[in-house]
């Protein structure tokens, strides 16, 4: 298994708040426990959780039903 090489400092640079950012990991981790197909063949071996996380970071996650600019400014 392969650890996570992020950190909460790294996820609050991407997105202010880390609770969006973690309810939009564990949706995707969900979807590839459900459906493992939908994830690379070399990711495979690693937890779902991993993955999403992976995926998060590297911008393969699209969250369109989260309106970002209004969560960065915290309206």
């Amino acid at each position: 298994m392969e650890k996570v090489k992020f950190t909460i400092r790294d996820m609050k640079e991407k997105i202010s708040n880390k609770y969006a950012a973690a309810i939009i990991i564990a949706n995707r981790a969900k979807a590839i426990r459900e459906n493992p197909a939908d994830t690379d063949e070399e990711l495979r071996k690693n937890k779902p959780t991993v993955i999403a996380v992976e995926e998060f970071f590297t911008d393969r996650i699209k969250y369109p039903e989260f309106n970002l600019e209004k969560i960065n400014t915290g309206e």
